[in-house]
């Protein structure tokens, strides 16, 4: 048979819940359609009917973990004439590149062949199987997991231009359903969701093929919710996610944070699974079809940059890559990745629920020389959702390099925009940096203030929230043991309870042997003043009132009796535990996860 004949074939009818079913697909052809009796009249599709999640079609996407392949659902048959057409690859998603899409350049998608437990006609939908996803696509979903896409400015630049190289940091799953030269559905989404997704199907139909219903060989099945179901938790009847298993996606895992903390301020809610952007820079609500719109209890502000205790707002040389280092020298520079730069903003609200949430837009790029403190591009895009009463605890971060539109930062739970920003979730931030608790201070985020004159990101003492000396505040991260993420354990050793009376002491590395120094005028591990933060410093803050930023009041110690002062004993002691964790004289213990005394912290 040639590649231009094309036969059909009857399949056998599945019966389930009442659906039949009936399919024709192409021998050798190269698309596959449906052959059955032509409609009288066929509806015309609105862009927003045709494009996304929401198409009229109900096209949606998975990912089978146990075959590798990809699948696409739809609420009925292809009718006459109808092609589906679906395409895996290596790119970027942005907030149009599913507009963009061109659907002639799709490859032709396969029928669905099979029967028993995997046949998911039962749920309602038909799905017909596509291409196999290749390994190097796979294994793209870990390639953020890396914490020195953060902390080390030279490896991340090399690895953004090798990111960008190979075609982009994502794996993109694409679909179309064409008729003739006409779009009916088109869609695209990337693999982590429709993984999660596959999943939540395939625990369906098990649950369905554990019970009485009897399946037959054919080519039917289940998928993502169509045009009348509204993706997110618990609509439509859908179940809410739980804690205890593992999630690919950010879009699944921030729902399952919102369900844990209640919703992000930032973001205006129009739907399940979908949200207006915000802007990092404005600190406003922005969306298509209105201009920018303030937000009652979002307060941001930029973190100032001082040289000299003289504002900074211009690089000292032109900027390159994704380097937070523009300036030679400032007065306090930024903790995580020791340097200088201006432009970084830091916003904060509290919602209903009492959860706290952080976004920091840091790493600013220019690359339309707007000016450093007037661009809405950042390199690195953070966000942090705590609530001080339960502990759980969300971290979120960019796709670093890529998902760097500071003017629309997106709702990590949004099915369709979220990639846009939001790289998977990853547990390298509360096993390095926030081990002990979700926020971390130091003289350069603290610069930014709310028109109360407090620091914008919560402080202990200084929030009624967040009480100083809370010893057994809880701490944990959502969904923190399915995702195979841990928290270091705390000292709680005598020899450091001039530290820990205020603040636990985390036993991440970064914190023990970086930040606790850099409070108490060392350098990282205890040493002199000679590290790649140190040099960054201006020589006026680096006077010991000054250098010495912890404890909050110095109370008449002296760099001549700093040594001998029950501080600079804690941080000897903290220094020896750094270096041999198994002395004897240092005790550790688990970081409380909760519940949390419901008389502390005062509301």
């Amino acid at each position: 048979m040639g590649s231009g004949d094309m036969t059909t074939m009857n399949l056998r009818s599945v019966r389930s819940l009442g659906l039949s079913i009936a399919l024709c697909t192409a021998a050798a052809g190269p698309f596959l359609a449906n052959c059955a009796a032509p409609e009288e009249m066929e509806e015309e599709l609105s862009e927003d009917a045709v494009t996304g999640v929401r198409n009229a079609l109900g096209l949606g996407l998975t990912f089978d973990a146990e075959t590798g392949q990809v699948q696409a659902s739809l609420k009925d048959s292809l009718k006459q004439g109808e092609v589906l057409r679906i395409r895996v690859r290596r790119g970027t998603l942005t907030s149009t590149s599913q507009k963009e899409l061109q659907c002639d350049e799709l490859d032709a998608a396969k029928p669905l062949t099979g029967a028993g437990s995997r046949d998911l006609a039962a749920l309602g939908k038909v799905t017909y199987r596509g291409p196999k996803v290749d390994a190097s696509l796979i294994a793209l979903k870990d390639l953020y997991n890396d914490h020195r896409w953060q902390s080390d400015s030279a490896w991340s630049a090399a690895k953004i231009e090798e990111m960008k190289a190979a075609g982009g940091p994502h794996a993109i799953i694409e679909a179309c359903i064409t008729k003739g030269s006409t779009v009916r559905a088109k869609l695209q989404t990337h693999l982590a969701l429709a993984w999660d997704e596959g999943n939540e199907v395939a625990k369906e139909a098990k649950k369905l093929s554990a019970g009485s219903i009897s399946f037959l060989n054919g080519d039917a099945g289940a998928g993502e919710g169509g045009a009348a179901e509204e993706p997110g938790a618990g609509g439509n009847g859908a179940p809410a996610l739980r804690e205890g298993e593992r999630m690919n996606s950010m879009e699944k895992y921030a729902e399952l944070c919102v369900q844990d903390l209640g919703e992000i301020p930032f973001f205006k809610k129009l739907a399940d699974g979908k949200y207006d952007t915000f802007d990092c820079r404005d600190f406003m609500g922005t969306g298509e079809g209105h201009g920018p719109v303030k937000i009652d209890g979002v307060e941001g502000a930029m973190v100032p940059l001082t040289q000299d205790d003289r504002p900074k707002e211009t690089c000292d040389r032109e900027k390159t890559g994704s380097s937070y280092n523009c300036v030679d020298k400032c007065d306090k520079a930024e903790y995580l990745s020791e340097g200088c730069e201006p432009g970084p903003t830091v916003t904060t609200a509290k919602n209903a629920q009492g959860s706290h949430w952080v976004l920091l837009c840091r790493k600013v790029a220019d690359p339309q020389r707007k000016g450093m403190t007037k661009t809405k591009k950042f390199d690195d895009i953070a966000m942090i959702g705590h609530n001080p009463k339960t502990g759980k605890t969300c971290f979120f971060q960019n796709s670093i390099g890529s998902g760097t539109d500071g003017e629309h930062v997106t709702h990590p739970a949004d099915v369709e925009k979220s990639r846009n920003i939001w790289d998977s979730p990853k547990g390298y931030c509360n096993e390095s940096c926030h081990t002990a608790k979700p926020f971390i201070h130091s003289p350069w985020i603290d610069g930014a203030k709310r028109a109360n004159g407090k620091p914008i990101v919560p402080r202990m003492g200084e929030h009624p929230d967040f009480e100083i000396s809370w010893a057994d505040a809880p701490y944990y991260i959502v969904n923190m043991d399915a995702q195979g993420w841990t928290i270091p354990k705390q000292l709680v050793s005598d020899e450091s309870a001039a530290c820990a009376t205020c603040h636990k002491v985390g036993g991440g590395e970064k914190w023990l042997s970086e930040f606790s120094n850099w409070t108490t005028g060392k350098g990282a591990n205890g040493g002199e003043m000679n590290d790649s933060y140190w040099s960054k410093i201006t020589d006026s803050y680096k006077q010991f009132e000054k250098s010495h930023w912890m404890p909050p009041r110095l109370d008449n110690t002296t760099a001549a009796t700093w040594e001998t002062s029950k501080w600079g004993q804690a941080m000897a002691h903290i220094n020896k535990c750094r270096a041999n964790r198994n002395d004897p004289s240092c005790v550790w213990a688990d970081v409380p996860r909760g519940p949390a005394n419901p008389a502390r912290p005062n509301n």
